[in-house]
């Protein structure tokens, strides 16, 4: 049997959380729409994560790994017909899913923040109704006889060797259109405008993925729409940033007013915070508000200042003597 600890490269007494964050990680690094060479590893990965993600599917799967007849009948004993079923079970095909289509989708600072529920338009292939997806009138294919393949047999007498593939007359689908739909000229499917709600999870970050199951396009071969796959993309902010579970904000405040003001206004998503002026402060130390961060159900980030002093008006001489004996 696989081991699944192996796979999100943890131990077998890791936590949930543990799990959970080298699933992320994992699936961050190897996702196909970031590594084109990652789709086998992304479904290792996805495979072991559906495994011991859960912790009631855990225990299941750890007492399979240690009691492989574990669950048959017969009091824990041997079941020859239980096993039977279950090899029966695996070699069966599993059904054949639609492909995912992967979109981006851009949310501001505040959005990731407070978590956010918007409208998302996009393009998407949907079902021809004029001719339910068929593409028009068909007729079984003659080559395949419908199966979609073709098995060829090489080699005499005992030495025969059978080779499958796709049938070259129908490309798999198992038949011929007639009659094209004039809608969608025969591919099933038309490309249009979608309008769908999503919920946006406080705390996402760049490189996330959001899962929206059955509004990806319509797939003709099986059927079925596949599942939408959103990849978030933080946008640039002049102000603020995310940096994990911490908010950076950068002030720019010109030196009178650092000089001067005992106070210094501060924006923050939650609305402004007016923090005293520190007696000591240096540019290259950021302030910290402690749990003004980001918030999630393990822990809440820190809200970080940092101050970028900028000289925007030229004094003349007699100001500048006025300040430097003041200062004195």
């Amino acid at each position: 049997m696989k081991n699944y600890y192996d796979v999100l490269g943890v131990t077998e007494n890791a936590t949930q959380d543990e799990i959970k964050k080298s699933y992320r990680k994992l699936s961050k690094q190897y996702h196909p729409d970031v590594n084109p060479d990652g789709d086998e590893k992304f479904k290792e990965i996805s495979e072991a994560y559906e495994n011991i993600g859960d912790e009631k599917k855990r225990q299941d799967y750890d007492i399979r790994r240690k009691n492989p007849f574990a669950g048959m009948s017969g009091g824990g004993g041997f079941d020859i017909h239980s096993m039977f079923e279950q090899m029966m079970n695996m070699g069966r095909q599993q059904k054949k899913k639609a492909p995912d289509k992967v979109i981006q989708l851009d949310v501001t600072i505040n959005e990731t923040f407070f978590g956010a529920n918007k409208e998302l338009n996009f393009l998407s292939g949907v079902k021809c109704e004029p001719c339910k997806g068929e593409g028009g009138s068909k007729k079984t294919c003659e080559t395949c006889r419908g199966k979609g393949i073709v098995i060829q047999v090489f080699g005499t007498g005992l030495f025969n060797q059978q080779i499958q593939s796709t049938c070259p007359t129908c490309n798999g689908t198992g038949s011929r259109i007639l009659v094209s739909c004039n809608k969608c000229n025969g591919k099933g499917l038309n490309i249009e405008n979608q309008k769908i709600q999503i919920s946006i999870p406080s705390g996402v970050d760049s490189g996330d993925f959001l899962r929206v199951a059955n509004k990806g396009d319509y797939n003709t071969q099986v059927k079925s729409h596949g599942d939408l796959i959103l990849k978030v993309n933080l946008l640039n902010d002049n102000k603020f940033q995310k940096i994990g579970n911490d908010l950076v904000y950068t002030k720019i405040i010109d030196p009178l007013s650092l000089l001067i003001e005992k106070n210094i206004i501060i924006e923050h998503p939650e609305g402004e915070l007016s923090i005293k002026t520190p007696y000591s402060l240096s540019t290259e130390k950021p302030l910290r508000i402690m749990n003004k961060g980001f918030k999630n159900k393990d822990s809440v980030g820190n809200f970080f200042i940092k101050i970028v002093v900028e000289k925007n008006e030229e004094l003349d001489q007699s100001k500048i003597e006025k300040i430097k004996s003041i200062l004195k």
